[in-house]
Parts: structure tokens; C-alpha cells; sequence
């Protein structure tokens, strides 16, 4: 089927121009089933030829670089603002705080010597965790990884994928800090698992089309 496969199940469980417009397309959206009627959001670029479908309901579209005790400041987790690449698309989870949020992430590139390794794990990556998914039948290799560091955390799930001349990545980010070191203690405001299955059911809102019949 279009979309997610098998994989990503498996997976779940353990600059440029946009919109933001009303979309009758569905996908995106938690885990959990969203009510029939939930207000729908589309980001589309034509230049990279990729759009998400979400729920206004259950994630917020973030403006600006993505944010972080880890944020490296470039176009996908794990490299600097130095590396070409635009950073496209951040949905951030309703309800996300300083001590757990979690975030989709989209970017893209099409520079040459970043297609060249585009869908090499980076170093951070587990190498227990790399395998193969597809979305709106494109080839991603997936990996996941993490950080720790002074109360502070940050895990990944990646997605990596060549296709029509670009290198697209998706980041599933979860990161917070320590509630406990909260003068009174402080609660997440949900479970790293849920925050992995919510945005992992995001991803089948992303979806592929051709740039040359949008211009």
C-alpha cells in the first residue's frame, strides 16, 4: 500500500517556499483515531516536490530553525548550519514542553557531495538500528540514535531517501530534560513511546509528487 509499510510499524515502536492551507486529503494526525471534521493542515513544496498532511488538531506547525538543547542548526539532526541543505517543515506535538516535545522534521538538499552520502547512517546512529522503510513508494534507510548530557536528552528516529535528484530527511525527534531536577518535580506531559507513535503516524501524511506539473 501507498504510505507506510510493515516496516515502519516495527520502527514506531521501538527556507523555501510553503503552505499552510485546508486539505481534504486526511493522513497525519496521532496514532489515536482523529475525529471525523478535525481541522486538516497541508505543507507543500513545489521546488522539492514533497507535501505533509496533518492534523491541526494534534501538532503545531512550527516557524523558524528548530530548537534544542542538541540543535545543531542545520537542515536535518547531526549536522551544522554549514552544511547546504534547506530546513523545511517542523510539527511539533500539541501539549510538548521544555521537559519532554516531541517534532517532525523535514529537510532537504541538492547539493552534490551531500547526495553523494545522502542515505549513509551518520555516526551518532545506532548500528543495530539501521534498516529500509518506503513512503508514498520512495526507498528511505532509517536509523535511529541519541544524546545525553547534563539532564538533558534527545532520541532519533531518521529517515534518509535519494530521490529525483534530492536528499530528503525526516527526523522523529523526542527530547527534554529532567523533571525531577524541578524544584517542585515536574511530569512529562506524555510517554516517549507515545510521542515515537504519534509522529510516526505522521508519516502518512508525507507525500511525493511531480515538480514539473506544479509550475
Amino acid at each position: 500500500m501507498r504510505g507506510v509499510t510493515a516496516t515502519l510499524m516495527l520502527t514506531a515502536l521501538a527556507g523555501l517556499s510553503g503552505c499552510d492551507a485546508p486539505s481534504a486529503s486526511g493522513g497525519g494526525g496521532y496514532s489515536t483515531a482523529v475525529q471525523s471534521g478535525a481541522p486538516e493542515g497541508r505543507y507543500e513544496n513545489v521546488e522539492y516536490g514533497i507535501a505533509v498532511d496533518y492534523s491541526k488538531d494534534q501538532v503545531t506547525r512550527v516557524d523558524g530553525p528548530a530548537k534544542g538543547y542538541f540543535e545543531e542548526g542545520g537542515w536535518r539532526v547531526g549536522v551544522g548550519p554549514d552544511q547546504p541543505g534547506h530546513a523545511l517543515l517542523v510539527l511539533r506535538l500539541k501539549d510538548s514542553n521544555e521537559i519532554r516535545a516531541g517534532e517532525l522534521r523535514l529537510g532537504a538538499s541538492r547539493d552534490p557531495e551531500v547526495l553523494a552520502g545522502c542515505t549513509e547512517p551518520d555516526p551518532w546512529a545506532r548500528p543495530d538500528s539501521v534498516g529500509e522503510a518506503s513512503l508514498d513508494g520512495v526507498a528511505f534507510t532509517t536509523f535511529q540514535g541519541g544524546d545525553a548530557a547534563m539532564n538533558h536528552s534527545r532520541r532519533v528516529h531518521a529517515w534518509r531517501a535519494l530521490h529525483d535528484g534530492a536528499c530528503y530527511a525526516i527526523d522523529l525527534v523526542v527530547q527534554g530534560s529532567n523533571g525531577q531536577v524541578y524544584d517542585p518535580p515536574r511530569e512529562a506531559p506524555f510517554s516517549e513511546t507515545r510521542a515515537f507513535n504519534d509522529l510516526s503516524a505522521l508519516l502518512e501524511g508525507v507525500h511525493f509528487f511531480d515538480r514539473t506539473t506544479r509550475y
